[in-house]
């Protein structure tokens, strides 16, 4: 007989995006559940909402990572990491400390504990872009749906959609309905791009029409980005602004908004506006550093020329 898992509708709601509704269900004192692990469980994702959320303050001072447990201290870690890059300048002893706590959190063995401990501390070496460290970590956990969302991303960012293809085919023979394994093949889907497109955009509706308001944001974004995908940016640009009204910071959102400008030729002051935007609800996304990158070398250049 299968366990009933208690937190599976919490669950649901931190992989579609709904972190508020998550830290709202996790301390409603009418919703505890019933086993220990389920309880601590049940923190562990309070916390990770708080993360996703950026409040990373409230997670380093409630957690004690010399009593509380391994994957509590693992969140901990990661608050502390994404604290540390979020900070920039002399944050880099707080991210290295953070590195090597996560790295601690595995004993001696190296193994992470359970399913949700690799998860956390995968995060960590992933963000560091040591990949291989990563996967190493996830590896002992191949049939845990979060190890093998993880994993997915990792190789879609290594571009190795053949080998994260392999793992949604693995995942489909025991998790096929699982909302994250929709949300799995639909990533790949939209990497893969041509007619595996209009799959994504489909499994993004039809999660979005079953799934709670508070989810909503994060699944138009998905939408629009499949329909940027078909060269669709008019319909990209309707559901990147319902899911700004919805919520104003989300980054996301806010950075598909700055390619959509884009590729429809709005007007500078529109792209700036969606720039500065984006920078002020996470001045660390990809998005931004990838125009640092080439703002500096555009620099490089033109002084070549200089007179």
């Amino acid at each position: 007989m299968t366990d009933i898992d208690e937190l599976y509708a919490l669950k649901n709601l931190f992989y579609l995006g709904a972190f508020q509704q998550v830290i709202n269900d996790a301390t409603n004192p009418t919703t505890v559940p019933k086993s220990d692990r389920a309880k601590l469980e049940r923190k562990v994702y309070l916390h990770r909402a708080y993360v996703a959320q950026q409040r990373f303050n409230a997670t380093i001072s409630e957690i004690n990572p010399a009593s509380d447990a391994a994957e509590l201290g693992a969140v901990r870690a990661l608050a502390k990491y994404l604290s540390a890059r979020k900070s920039g300048g002399g944050s880099g002893a707080q991210k290295d400390e953070a590195v090597r706590e996560a790295q601690q959190l595995m004993g001696d063995s190296g193994i992470p504990s359970s399913p949700l401990l690799a998860v956390l501390v995968a995060s960590v070496f992933y963000g560091e872009e040591q990949t291989d460290d990563a996967l190493r970590i996830l590896s002992p956990f191949s049939k845990q749906i979060e190890c093998v969302a993880l994993t997915v991303q990792i190789y879609l960012k290594m571009n190795r959609p053949d080998l994260a293809r392999k793992e949604v085919a693995a995942m489909k023979a025991w998790a096929d309905d699982a909302t994250m394994a929709q949300l799995v093949e639909a990533w790949t889907n939209l990497f893969a791009g041509d007619e595996k497109t209009q799959e994504a955009f489909y499994t993004y509706d039809e999660l979005s029409s079953s799934s709670t308001s508070a989810a909503r944001p994060k699944l138009l974004v998905g939408k629009a980005v499949a329909r940027m995908q078909a060269g669709k940016h008019d319909e990209a640009e309707e559901l990147l602004l319902e899911a700004l009204n919805m919520n104003s910071s989300d980054p996301e959102a806010l950075a598909n908004l700055v390619a959509c400008a884009r590729a429809t030729g709005k007007p500078t002051d529109v792209v700036t506006r969606y720039i500065d935007s984006l920078r002020e609800a996470s001045a660390e996304h990809h998005l931004l550093q990838e125009l640092a990158l080439k703002e500096a070398m555009f620099e490089r250049a033109a002084q070549r020329f200089q007179l």
